[in-house]
């Protein structure tokens, strides 16, 4: 009996198998759970690149501004270190000129007085005053003349033009 029913047994599936129908495949449910995580971790890895990315613009930015004003300041010292440079040359400058004026000055105040004591220069503007006088008086004569010619009224006016810039030298020096 036990060889008749052994044939049959191998024919014959097991009730447990027919009852539960094929067997699903193992790795199926592990891979979809794998592609799940890893979709996890994909979407977090770029989460994390954009916060960083993010940090690192902010942090640039930062930087930049810093920068910027690090450079300005840095300007603005040496702009005002050039400023105080000029300043002190041209004090300097000023302070020489003002040395030199005040020894010109002097020597002119030296010459004026030395001239004003001077006799002979009064005698020389008081002379020249009396020649202009007199050349003004023949112009004035010569003009009432219709006789004189023109060119000779001229050439009378140029000398008392002369004249009279050489007696604004003298009293100039005077």
């Amino acid at each position: 009996m036990n060889s008749a029913t052994a044939p049959d047994s191998a024919q014959m599936p097991d009730v447990v198998e027919l009852t539960s129908g094929p067997q699903p495949d193992p790795f199926v449910e592990a891979l979809s759970l794998l592609a799940s995580e890893l979709s996890g971790i994909a979407a977090r890895i770029q989460e994390l690149e954009r916060a960083h990315l993010e940090r690192m613009e902010t942090a640039a930015a930062k930087l930049r501004e810093q920068i910027a004003v690090d450079l300005k300041n840095q300007h603005r010292v040496e702009l005002q270190s050039g400023i105080q440079v000029i300043r002190e040359e041209y004090e300097q400058q000023l302070r020489l000129a003002t040395a030199q004026w005040e020894a010109e000055r002097q020597s002119l105040s030296q010459d004026l007085a030395r001239h004003r004591n001077s006799s002979k220069l009064s005698q020389e503007v008081e002379q020249t005053e009396a020649t202009l006088e007199t050349l003004q008086e023949t112009i004035q004569t010569m003009l009432d003349n219709p006789t004189v010619d023109l060119s000779r009224v001229m050439q009378e006016k140029a000398r008392q033009q002369q004249l009279q810039a050489y007696l604004k030298g003298l009293k100039f020096d005077v």
